[in-house]
């Protein structure tokens, strides 16, 4: 009866070893590399680049606009 028990016990460890080797192996598959991490920064850092680049020059031709908008206010005052 006593070995029985014993095979029981490793049969359990055993299985329970395997589990845990197989969810490790799944883990590192999912996990992301040093290089998978530093490429999705270089591609975030890219389009948020982009993004103030394109804010920039709507807000240059807002400013501009608003000249265009002082400067003929100012024109009309000075006429009359």
């Amino acid at each position: 009866m006593g070995e029985s028990n014993d095979n029981s016990l490793i049969g359990f460890i055993a299985s329970n070893v395997e589990t845990m080797r197989h969810d490790t192996t799944t883990m590192r598959k999912q996990m992301a590399t040093k290089e998978d991490l530093a490429r999705l920064e270089g591609q975030l850092t890219e389009r948020l680049d982009a993004s103030t680049t394109g804010i920039r020059g709507d807000i240059e031709q807002v400013h501009l606009r608003l000249n265009g908008i002082e400067h003929s206010i100012l024109n009309r005052w000075k006429v009359n």
